[in-house]
Protein backbone atom coordinates (compact mmCIF):
# COMPACT_ATOMS: atom_id res chain seq x y z
CA UNK A 1 0.00 0.00 0.00
CA UNK A 2 1.48 3.48 -1.12
CA UNK A 3 1.90 6.18 1.76
CA UNK A 4 -0.76 8.39 0.31
CA UNK A 5 -3.56 6.05 0.90
CA UNK A 6 -2.16 4.72 3.92
CA UNK A 7 -2.38 7.92 5.29
CA UNK A 8 -5.54 8.76 4.07
CA UNK A 9 -6.77 5.16 5.20
CA UNK A 10 -5.83 6.76 8.93
CA UNK A 11 -7.44 10.48 8.49
CA UNK A 12 -10.61 8.40 6.81
CA UNK A 13 -11.04 5.54 10.45
CA UNK A 14 -11.23 9.27 11.96
CA UNK A 15 -13.22 11.05 10.09
CA UNK A 16 -15.59 8.24 10.71
CA UNK A 17 -15.18 7.81 14.28
CA UNK A 18 -15.72 11.46 14.44
CA UNK A 19 -19.34 10.87 12.96
CA UNK A 20 -20.40 9.14 16.35
CA UNK A 21 -23.44 6.91 16.37
CA UNK A 22 -23.87 5.20 13.59
CA UNK A 23 -25.86 1.73 12.21
CA UNK A 24 -25.98 -1.16 10.03
CA UNK A 25 -27.57 1.33 7.30
CA UNK A 26 -24.50 3.14 7.37
CA UNK A 27 -22.35 -0.10 6.70
CA UNK A 28 -24.71 -0.90 4.03
CA UNK A 29 -24.52 2.53 2.07
CA UNK A 30 -20.65 2.83 2.38
CA UNK A 31 -21.21 -0.60 0.70
CA UNK A 32 -23.46 0.95 -1.55
CA UNK A 33 -20.88 3.95 -2.26
CA UNK A 34 -18.01 1.52 -3.11
CA UNK A 35 -19.86 -0.31 -5.39
CA UNK A 36 -20.59 2.65 -7.28
CA UNK A 37 -17.88 3.54 -7.84
CA UNK A 38 -16.44 0.17 -8.87
CA UNK A 39 -18.47 -0.12 -11.16
CA UNK A 40 -17.72 3.27 -12.92
CA UNK A 41 -14.35 4.27 -13.75
CA UNK A 42 -15.63 8.47 -14.70
CA UNK A 43 -17.05 8.55 -11.14
CA UNK A 44 -13.94 6.56 -9.21
CA UNK A 45 -11.26 9.05 -11.60
CA UNK A 46 -13.13 11.93 -10.50
CA UNK A 47 -13.68 12.06 -6.64
CA UNK A 48 -10.41 10.28 -6.43
CA UNK A 49 -8.64 12.45 -8.60
CA UNK A 50 -6.32 14.95 -6.16
CA UNK A 51 -6.42 18.04 -9.50
CA UNK A 52 -10.22 18.29 -8.82
CA UNK A 53 -11.62 20.71 -7.05
CA UNK A 54 -13.26 20.12 -3.93
CA UNK A 55 -16.62 21.78 -4.52
CA UNK A 56 -17.04 19.93 -8.04
CA UNK A 57 -16.29 16.67 -6.04
CA UNK A 58 -18.87 17.61 -3.58
CA UNK A 59 -21.80 18.49 -6.02
CA UNK A 60 -21.37 14.64 -7.50
CA UNK A 61 -21.53 13.16 -4.17
CA UNK A 62 -24.54 14.78 -3.86
CA UNK A 63 -26.13 14.05 -7.35
CA UNK A 64 -25.28 10.64 -7.32
CA UNK A 65 -25.59 9.74 -3.75
CA UNK A 66 -27.41 12.38 -1.73
CA UNK A 67 -31.48 11.29 -2.71
CA UNK A 68 -30.11 7.99 -1.67
CA UNK A 69 -28.27 8.26 1.88
CA UNK A 70 -28.47 9.70 5.02
CA UNK A 71 -26.91 13.60 5.09
CA UNK A 72 -24.22 11.48 7.47
CA UNK A 73 -22.68 9.13 5.03
CA UNK A 74 -23.02 11.66 2.21
CA UNK A 75 -20.72 13.65 4.70
CA UNK A 76 -18.60 11.24 5.27
CA UNK A 77 -17.70 10.43 1.40
CA UNK A 78 -17.32 13.92 0.29
CA UNK A 79 -14.43 13.86 2.99
CA UNK A 80 -13.16 10.37 2.03
CA UNK A 81 -13.44 12.69 -1.95
CA UNK A 82 -11.22 15.57 -0.75
CA UNK A 83 -8.40 12.77 0.48
CA UNK A 84 -5.29 11.68 -1.82
CA UNK A 85 -5.16 8.52 -2.75
CA UNK A 86 -2.68 6.08 -4.57
CA UNK A 87 -4.51 4.81 -7.12
CA UNK A 88 -8.28 5.28 -8.11
CA UNK A 89 -8.93 2.04 -6.53
CA UNK A 90 -8.13 2.55 -3.25
CA UNK A 91 -10.71 5.02 -2.63
CA UNK A 92 -13.64 2.50 -2.80
CA UNK A 93 -11.71 -0.56 -1.24
CA UNK A 94 -11.27 2.20 1.96
CA UNK A 95 -14.99 2.62 1.41
CA UNK A 96 -15.89 -0.82 1.96
CA UNK A 97 -13.18 -1.20 4.69
CA UNK A 98 -15.06 1.66 6.59
CA UNK A 99 -18.53 -0.40 5.99
CA UNK A 100 -17.13 -3.09 7.72
CA UNK A 101 -15.53 -1.57 10.48
CA UNK A 102 -18.99 0.30 10.72
CA UNK A 103 -20.99 -3.63 10.32
CA UNK A 104 -18.42 -5.33 13.49
CA UNK A 105 -19.36 -1.76 15.55
CA UNK A 106 -23.05 -2.48 15.03
CA UNK A 107 -22.30 -6.46 16.23
CA UNK A 108 -21.45 -8.17 18.71
CA UNK A 109 -17.60 -9.09 18.04
CA UNK A 110 -17.02 -12.64 19.04
CA UNK A 111 -20.49 -13.26 17.51
CA UNK A 112 -19.77 -12.11 14.27
CA UNK A 113 -16.34 -13.13 13.84
CA UNK A 114 -17.45 -16.51 14.91
CA UNK A 115 -20.00 -16.33 12.00
CA UNK A 116 -17.62 -15.26 9.20
CA UNK A 117 -15.52 -17.92 9.96
CA UNK A 118 -18.26 -20.13 9.46
CA UNK A 119 -19.89 -18.64 6.42
CA UNK A 120 -16.57 -18.99 5.39
CA UNK A 121 -15.94 -22.31 5.79
CA UNK A 122 -19.63 -22.96 4.63
CA UNK A 123 -17.84 -21.72 0.99
CA UNK A 124 -14.35 -22.69 1.07
CA UNK A 125 -15.19 -26.50 2.24
CA UNK A 126 -18.09 -26.92 -0.60
CA UNK A 127 -16.04 -26.95 -4.16
CA UNK A 128 -19.85 -26.53 -6.06
CA UNK A 129 -20.84 -23.44 -3.93
CA UNK A 130 -18.31 -21.29 -4.13
CA UNK A 131 -17.90 -21.85 -7.84
CA UNK A 132 -21.44 -20.80 -7.72
CA UNK A 133 -20.94 -17.41 -5.05
CA UNK A 134 -17.26 -17.09 -7.45
CA UNK A 135 -18.34 -17.24 -11.09
CA UNK A 136 -19.94 -14.26 -12.98
CA UNK A 137 -22.97 -15.36 -12.82
CA UNK A 138 -25.95 -13.30 -12.16
CA UNK A 139 -25.17 -10.80 -8.92
CA UNK A 140 -29.06 -11.19 -7.72
CA UNK A 141 -28.82 -15.02 -8.36
CA UNK A 142 -25.96 -15.20 -5.90
CA UNK A 143 -27.30 -12.51 -3.31
CA UNK A 144 -30.31 -14.97 -3.48
CA UNK A 145 -28.21 -17.75 -2.53
CA UNK A 146 -26.37 -16.11 -0.04
CA UNK A 147 -30.01 -15.15 1.51
CA UNK A 148 -31.29 -18.72 1.48
CA UNK A 149 -28.33 -20.17 3.50
CA UNK A 150 -27.90 -17.81 5.57
CA UNK A 151 -30.77 -15.56 6.53
CA UNK A 152 -32.00 -16.31 9.92
CA UNK A 153 -28.88 -18.50 10.86
CA UNK A 154 -26.42 -15.96 11.54
CA UNK A 155 -26.78 -11.83 12.62
CA UNK A 156 -28.06 -9.10 10.44
CA UNK A 157 -24.43 -7.76 10.50
CA UNK A 158 -22.91 -11.53 9.31
CA UNK A 159 -25.20 -11.25 7.05
CA UNK A 160 -24.61 -8.23 5.18
CA UNK A 161 -21.14 -8.69 4.99
CA UNK A 162 -21.65 -12.06 3.50
CA UNK A 163 -23.89 -10.30 0.69
CA UNK A 164 -21.32 -7.87 0.06
CA UNK A 165 -18.50 -10.05 -0.98
CA UNK A 166 -20.54 -10.87 -3.13
CA UNK A 167 -20.05 -7.67 -5.31
CA UNK A 168 -16.76 -7.09 -3.42
CA UNK A 169 -13.89 -6.65 -5.78
CA UNK A 170 -10.90 -7.26 -2.67
CA UNK A 171 -10.63 -10.91 -4.46
CA UNK A 172 -11.94 -13.45 -7.16
CA UNK A 173 -13.28 -15.99 -4.24
CA UNK A 174 -16.36 -15.10 -1.99
CA UNK A 175 -14.25 -17.24 0.56
CA UNK A 176 -11.53 -14.97 0.42
CA UNK A 177 -12.88 -11.88 0.58
CA UNK A 178 -15.61 -13.07 3.67
CA UNK A 179 -11.65 -13.92 5.23
CA UNK A 180 -10.80 -10.83 4.91
CA UNK A 181 -13.67 -9.41 6.43
CA UNK A 182 -12.88 -11.23 9.17
CA UNK A 183 -9.10 -9.91 9.42
CA UNK A 184 -10.66 -6.43 9.62
CA UNK A 185 -13.46 -7.00 12.03
CA UNK A 186 -10.47 -8.58 14.14
CA UNK A 187 -7.78 -5.16 13.68
CA UNK A 188 -10.56 -3.12 14.70
CA UNK A 189 -11.51 -5.18 17.87
CA UNK A 190 -7.36 -4.76 18.34
CA UNK A 191 -6.69 -8.28 17.65
CA UNK A 192 -4.73 -10.54 14.99
CA UNK A 193 -6.54 -13.43 13.26
CA UNK A 194 -4.75 -16.48 13.88
CA UNK A 195 -5.40 -19.30 10.94
CA UNK A 196 -5.09 -22.88 12.43
CA UNK A 197 -5.44 -25.98 10.49
CA UNK A 198 -5.13 -28.98 12.15
CA UNK A 199 -5.45 -32.72 11.17
CA UNK A 200 -8.41 -33.02 14.04
CA UNK A 201 -11.03 -31.17 15.67
CA UNK A 202 -9.14 -29.60 18.78
CA UNK A 203 -10.77 -30.12 22.68
CA UNK A 204 -11.94 -26.75 24.65
CA UNK A 205 -8.57 -27.91 27.05
CA UNK A 206 -5.97 -27.74 24.02
CA UNK A 207 -7.58 -24.58 22.34
CA UNK A 208 -7.35 -22.57 25.75
CA UNK A 209 -3.26 -23.89 25.75
CA UNK A 210 -2.54 -22.62 22.13
CA UNK A 211 -4.66 -19.47 22.27
CA UNK A 212 -2.77 -18.88 25.63
CA UNK A 213 0.46 -19.74 23.74
CA UNK A 214 0.11 -17.44 21.11
CA UNK A 215 -1.39 -14.77 22.79
CA UNK A 216 1.64 -14.40 24.51
CA UNK A 217 3.72 -14.92 21.60
CA UNK A 218 2.97 -11.88 19.85
CA UNK A 219 1.94 -10.16 23.24
CA UNK A 220 -1.95 -9.47 22.26
CA UNK A 221 -5.08 -11.00 22.23
CA UNK A 222 -5.51 -13.40 18.64
CA UNK A 223 -8.77 -14.74 17.52
CA UNK A 224 -8.18 -18.06 16.07
CA UNK A 225 -9.70 -19.99 13.15
CA UNK A 226 -8.97 -23.48 13.21
CA UNK A 227 -9.81 -25.55 10.64
CA UNK A 228 -10.21 -28.92 10.81
CA UNK A 229 -7.81 -30.18 7.36
CA UNK A 230 -7.36 -34.01 6.71
CA UNK A 231 -4.20 -33.27 4.19
CA UNK A 232 -2.26 -32.09 7.99
CA UNK A 233 -0.53 -35.18 9.31
CA UNK A 234 -0.16 -34.82 12.53
CA UNK A 235 1.31 -31.37 14.05
CA UNK A 236 -0.25 -28.14 13.73
CA UNK A 237 -0.43 -24.94 10.89
CA UNK A 238 -0.90 -21.54 12.27
CA UNK A 239 -0.56 -18.44 9.63
CA UNK A 240 -1.07 -14.95 11.62
CA UNK A 241 -0.51 -12.20 9.82
CA UNK A 242 1.44 -13.27 6.86
CA UNK A 243 4.11 -15.52 9.79
CA UNK A 244 3.50 -19.14 9.31
CA UNK A 245 4.69 -21.74 12.11
CA UNK A 246 4.29 -25.02 10.78
CA UNK A 247 4.24 -27.70 12.83
CA UNK A 248 2.93 -30.69 10.87
CA UNK A 249 5.00 -34.33 10.37
CA UNK A 250 4.53 -33.42 6.50
CA UNK A 251 6.67 -30.50 6.37
CA UNK A 252 9.04 -32.19 8.82
CA UNK A 253 9.24 -35.10 6.38
CA UNK A 254 9.55 -32.69 3.56
CA UNK A 255 12.35 -31.02 5.01
CA UNK A 256 14.39 -33.34 5.83
CA UNK A 257 13.93 -34.93 2.37
CA UNK A 258 15.49 -31.78 1.18
CA UNK A 259 18.40 -31.82 3.21
CA UNK A 260 18.90 -35.76 2.12
CA UNK A 261 19.21 -34.39 -1.46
Amino acid sequence: MASSTRASKVIAGEKLAALGATNLTTALELFAASNALQQSTSLRSMLSDPSAEVAGKEQVVRQVFGAKFTEQTVGLLIELSKLRWSATRDLPAAMEQLGVRVAAQSANIDQLQAELFAIEQTASSDHELELALSSNRDSQAKRALVSKLFAGKVSEAALALALQAIDSSAYKRFAQVVGQYGVWVAEYAGEFVARVRVARELSNSQLERLESALNGVYGKKLQLNVDVDPTVIGGIHVAVAGEVIDATVLTKISNARLQLS
